[in-house]
């Protein structure tokens, strides 16, 4: 299909030596991350919880964060899951459910799980992020189902896209993971999962925050060893908002208003 990139989205990579071996290795995490769109897409439900055990899927995690200073959320949530009764009570699914409505569904949490809302001053869906992504989606043939139910730049959606490019695994792809990854998961994403982590009932949605934000970090470093791209990461604007907020407070210590040395409105 037509090119519809801008030119400094596509940073060619120097080469790889190792094709078959690189593939194989994404390929894996592919896998990890089509568990996390689940656990971000529904609710969990008895049959999740179960899959997730027999699986044994936080020893995956843990072999893709090998090394890393937070391995240690893979070994927490096999506790979480270790924890969990066989037969999981309808008050902890219950439970469950609240945690999974107030993140992705009422606000309760006051965490978007959209791009635009993080992205943007004024914190409104459906913004410009929102047709970035689009654009990315359409160059590889991609589209959501139904925009206005779950807007492209969901959580789910994106996420659905970086398995996508990695499951294709070319040296192309690959760094178009990374500068997607740059451009639209990292700079709010893993805000996004401290939040739904403080403030979630349940062990389990806690977890399963945590891991997807250790995932994606590790992922996005995976990403720079195989393409050569480094992180380039931008804050968003609610961090932009805290940083100007707190250097106007630091500048107000500094200077304190006396009464009669300067404007009092």
């Amino acid at each position: 299909m037509a090119e519809v990139m801008v030119a400094d989205r596509r940073v060619r990579p120097s080469g790889d030596t190792r094709p078959e071996e690189t593939r194989q290795r994404f390929a894996l995490w592919a896998e990890a991350l089509g568990v996390v769109i689940r656990l971000h897409d529904r609710e969990a439900d008895a049959d999740l919880i179960e899959g997730l055990r027999g699986a044994d899927y936080p020893t995956l995690v843990a072999a893709l964060l090998d090394g890393r200073p937070d391995q240690a959320v893979a070994e927490g949530f096999a506790e979480v899951l270790a924890g969990m009764p066989r037969q999981v009570p309808p008050a902890v699914l219950d439970e469950l459910a609240a945690d999974f409505a107030d993140s992705y569904l009422t606000h309760g949490f006051r965490a978007a799980p959209t791009g635009s809302v993080w992205l943007t001053e004024d914190h409104l869906e459906r913004q410009k992020p929102m047709f970035d992504v689009r654009e990315w989606y359409a160059h590889y043939g991609l589209s959501v189902p139904d925009w206005r139910l779950r807007s492209d730049d969901h959580i789910v959606h994106e996420m659905q896209f970086v398995v996508h490019l990695l499951t294709l695994g070319s040296p192309d792809a690959l760094t178009d993971a990374a500068a997607f990854m740059d451009a639209h998961l990292l700079p709010w994403v893993p805000d996004f999962c401290l939040r739904i982590a403080d403030h979630a009932r349940q062990p389990f949605h806690a977890g399963a925050a945590l891991v997807t934000r250790a995932l994606l970090s590790a992922l996005r470093a995976e990403l720079t060893a195989a393409t050569g791209r480094p992180e380039n990461v931008l804050p968003h604007a609610w961090a932009v908002q805290s940083e100007r907020t707190e250097r106007q407070a630091e500048a107000d210590r500094e200077s304190p208003f006396v009464p009669g040395l300067a404007e009092s409105w």
